[in-house]
């Protein structure tokens, strides 16, 4: 590596000095240097068509299949339905040998015997997790039923009727003046959940399995 942070390949070549440079990020050297050190190794060649067209197909191939192993497990929200390769996160169960990659990373609450089952997330909102086993576990409630207790403090008032009792002269009898019974104050409400969810888009989520 060269003082200013990037890394050359310079061969050297008998007669006609041909130089060849190739700028990449440095995150890419080990992959770069290994690549560079296969070509000398006969073993290490793909066979391709004599084309221009078949070498940069076999390279399309390459990295394809190279980015496609790194993103295995990955999932992404799709505003239509997702293309081949990937999983719809419905709650289906597919058997582990029609997608090994995917099955050989899950979390182990994921995998029963020969089959696994992609967790249901519709309706749910993603949050982070700091383990894989918390990972995929849908928990939660998109309502709430407030009880009693959960109320804010407050108070109801209420004016009791005043009796007013007229007194007369001792010839006439004073009426009898008598308690009602409690009366409760007006009634309203009917106990409906709550949806507690914000405003919101819908997207489609899958996981990325890497075959078809």
């Amino acid at each position: 590596m060269e003082p200013d942070g990037i890394y050359r390949h310079t061969p050297t070549l008998l007669g006609d000095i041909v130089v060849r440079c190739i700028s990449f990020d440095r995150a890419l050297s080990p992959h770069i240097s290994d690549a560079i050190t296969n070509l000398a190794n006969p073993d290490e060649w793909l066979e391709v068509g004599d084309s221009i067209a078949d070498v940069v197909l076999a390279a399309q191939i390459a990295v394809e299949d190279y980015y496609n192993n790194m993103l295995v497990g990955s999932v992404a929200p799709w505003i239509v339905t997702p293309p081949d390769g990937w999983l719809l996160l419905d709650g289906s169960t597919y058997n582990n040998v029609d997608y090994p990659e995917l099955s050989s990373i899950l979390p182990t609450h994921l995998i029963s015997g020969s089959t696994f089952t992609l967790p249901d997330v519709t309706n749910a909102f993603p949050f982070g997790v700091q383990d894989e086993d918390d990972a995929t576990q849908v928990t939660g409630s998109n309502t709430i039923n407030l009880s009693v207790a959960q109320l804010p403090a407050h108070t109801h008032t209420y004016i009791p009727p005043v009796l007013t009792i007229q007194a007369e002269t001792p010839t006439t009898p004073i009426p009898t003046a008598g308690i009602g019974s409690a009366t409760a104050t007006s009634s309203t409400g009917s106990g409906d959940d709550i949806d507690i969810r914000p405003l919101r888009f819908g997207l489609v989520y899958a996981v990325f399995a890497g075959r078809v």
